[in-house]
């Protein structure tokens, strides 16, 4: 087993140095190139007022120096501005020397480089964070800790790696969603509980849930009439390549699909284990107890996880239930939206498929339970 993890390490991280793309340059349509830079002097830092239908827009303008740290400009100095806006002002954090950035740059009439702030560079925070989160993986959970770093890997890869770069090509968000999830859930439950009935029980049932979470997802989006272009980003989308057109619907069926099934993973795990656990402990129950057992708890796991599910979608639309309680709008016509209901459709279809998951479990360890024998036995 621990070759088989070693192993798995190794063809994870290589393949998700080829699944991304390197760090450099990047260029668009205007020929603009963006490049980090480090922010070398603040040259001026000026209020300008616009006038506009009767009022006036405030913008703050920063000229900065910086100095480029990459690409064919690496070395050399560039004047940039650094611009807020009366809605990004409040919370702007202005640029001081030292700061990185990455500017878009572009030659002026007499060559010199010239361009625009773009956004801080803040991939080293980030970094820092996955590293202390995966060092307090290890620590605590020694080999178990290990093996969970693991199927995080598998997990990116599988999402990142191949559902990402395959829907954009075109091909079916639906049967992709449900490749990515069976490959998660077998991967990572057996990885984690090795090749056991328990791992076996646990990756039929989460499949069984996100199975039942599809059928509802693909019944409901059609009753509620969902389109699935339900916000800027969506319609975007629509004018990503001449050749093929995204199918939207099937990326509401995924977001339903994918975003269920750690959740599903985690209920049928804990459920498994515990009925594993119980089989250890006392080997003569009978498959019919046993299943009562797993229900039984299932009904205290289900209470907590529905919270976990619908808390998750909450805090991932935070910005947009603010922005429909600031306007004096009658309930029923936010419901009715389509980027309310579709984001609704994803938190309770992904709830239910989570709660499916429970009495799945439980029946599937009961019948692998009888079919291996142990029925009857006593303690020894």
């Amino acid at each position: 087993m621990k070759q088989f993890a070693v192993f798995s390490a190794v063809f994870l991280l290589l393949a998700l140095f080829f699944a991304f793309p390197a760090a450099a340059e990047s260029a668009d349509g205007d020929g603009q190139v963006t490049v980090r830079a480090r922010v070398a002097q603040v040259l001026s830092d000026e209020t300008v007022s616009t006038p506009y239908s009767g009022g006036q827009i405030i913008t703050r303008v920063l000229t900065l120096r910086v100095e480029i740290l990459e690409g064919a400009f690496e070395g050399q100095q560039a004047t940039v501005r650094q611009t807020f806006d009366e809605i990004s002002l409040p919370s702007a954090y202005p640029a001081k020397a030292g700061d990185l950035l990455f500017v878009s740059l572009a030659l002026d009439e007499q060559n010199h480089l010239t361009g625009s702030a773009a956004d801080y560079v803040r991939d080293l925070p980030i970094a820092l964070l996955a590293g202390a989160f995966l060092l307090f993986l290890i620590l605590f959970g020694r080999w178990k800790g290990v093996k969970t770093v693991l199927s995080l890997a598998v997990t990116c890869f599988v999402v990142f790696g191949l559902f990402f770069p395959l829907a954009v090509r075109g091909l079916s968000p639906v049967w992709l969603s449900l490749l990515c999830a069976a490959l998660m859930t077998g991967f990572t439950l057996f990885l984690v509980c090795g090749f056991t009935r328990k791992a076996l029980s646990a990756i039929l049932g989460c499949l069984g849930g996100l199975g039942a979470a599809g059928v509802l997802a693909a019944s409901f989006s059609y009753a509620m009439r969902l389109s699935g272009i339900v916000d800027e980003e969506a319609a975007y989308l629509r004018f990503l390549s001449d050749e093929f057109v995204l199918d939207f619907k099937g990326l509401l069926f995924a977001a339903i699909i994918i975003g269920a099934s750690g959740a599903a993973m985690d209920v049928a795990v804990s459920i498994a284990s515990s009925l594993d656990e119980l089989i250890q402990k006392a080997p003569g129950i009978s498959p019919r107890h046993l299943f009562f057992s797993g229900a039984a708890i299932g009904r205290d796991i289900m209470g907590t996880m529905s919270n976990t599910l619908i808390l998750a979608y909450v805090g991932g639309s935070i910005h947009l239930i603010l922005l429909l309680y600031a306007y004096p709008v009658p309930f029923v016509n936010i419901i009715n939206r389509e980027m309310v209901a579709a984001e609704i459709l994803i938190a309770l279809c992904g709830s239910i498929g989570m709660l499916a998951t429970i009495p799945l479990t439980a029946l599937i360890t009961a019948l692998l339970y009888r079919r291996a024998g142990f029925a009857g036995k006593t303690p020894e």
